[in-house]
C-alpha cells in the first residue's frame, strides 16, 4: 500500500503545472508589437508604419519639394526676363516714333520759313503775298507727298462715302454733276488706302429745269 500512495503522490499535480513544467525552456510567449499589423480593442486591424518607411516617404516628399521650388524660381526668371523684354521694346517703340517725328518735322522747317519770309516782307504788295503763299503752298504739298500723304481727290470727282463727308446737297441743273462733288469745304487727306481726314464736301443733285 505505501508504494501505490508513493506512486499518486509523485503523479498528482495541477494541468497548470503540468503545462508549465512541459513548456520548452527558453520559449518566450507571442507578443503583438512583433508583427506590423495588430487588433484595436473593436477587432480593426491597424497598420503600424516601419521607421524605414518614414524615412522613405519623407525624401520623396523633400525631392519633390525641391522640384516644386526649382520649377516656381525657373518661372520667376522668365516672367522677369519677359518683362524686361517687353520694356526694352517700349523703350526702343518711343524712340522709334520720337525720331519718326523729327524726321517728319525737318522736312516742314523750309516751307515754315519761307511763309514766315513772305509774311514780314516789307513793302510786299498783295501780289507778291499771294505769290509767297502760293510757293510755300507747293513746297508743303511735295513734303506731304513725300511722307506719302495724298489729298482726296475733290472738285469733279464722284462722291465716295469712304473719302468724302457730304455736308449737304446743292440742286444742279446739268445732269453731269449728279452725285459729283461741286465744292470742298475742307480738304481731306489719306496714306495709302488708310484716310487720315475725310473730305467735307458739297455734293451735285440734279433737278431737270422746269418747263418754260
Amino acid at each position: 500500500m505505501l508504494e501505490r500512495d508513493e506512486v499518486e503522490e509523485e503523479t498528482s499535480g495541477t494541468p497548470e503545472d503540468i503545462s508549465e513544467e512541459e513548456a520548452p525552456q527558453g520559449a518566450e510567449p507571442a507578443s503583438e508589437e512583433e508583427g506590423e499589423a495588430s487588433s484595436s480593442d473593436d477587432g480593426t486591424a491597424t497598420v503600424e508604419i516601419l521607421p524605414s518607411e518614414t524615412d522613405r516617404l519623407r525624401q520623396q516628399l523633400e525631392e519633390a519639394s525641391a522640384r516644386l521650388r526649382a520649377v516656381s524660381k525657373a518661372y520667376k526668371d522668365l516672367q522677369s526676363e519677359m518683362d524686361a523684354f517687353r520694356k526694352r521694346q517700349q523703350v526702343l517703340a518711343e524712340a522709334k516714333a520720337e525720331k519718326r517725328a523729327g524726321q517728319v518735322v525737318e522736312r516742314f522747317f523750309e516751307p515754315v520759313q519761307n511763309l514766315k519770309r513772305a509774311v514780314e516782307q516789307e513793302g510786299a504788295t498783295g501780289d507778291d503775298l499771294k505769290a509767297g503763299v502760293e510757293m510755300v503752298l507747293k513746297q508743303f504739298m511735295g513734303r506731304m507727298d513725300e511722307l506719302g500723304l495724298a489729298e482726296i481727290p475733290g472738285v469733279g470727282s464722284d462722291f465716295n462715302p469712304e473719302v468724302h463727308d457730304a455736308l449737304a446737297q446743292m440742286p444742279v441743273t446739268d445732269a453731269a454733276l449728279n452725285g459729283k462733288v461741286i465744292e470742298v469745304y475742307a480738304s481731306g487727306w489719306k496714306v495709302g488706302d488708310r484716310v487720315i481726314q475725310p473730305a467735307q464736301v458739297i455734293v451735285g443733285s440734279y433737278q431737270a429745269p422746269a418747263d418754260a
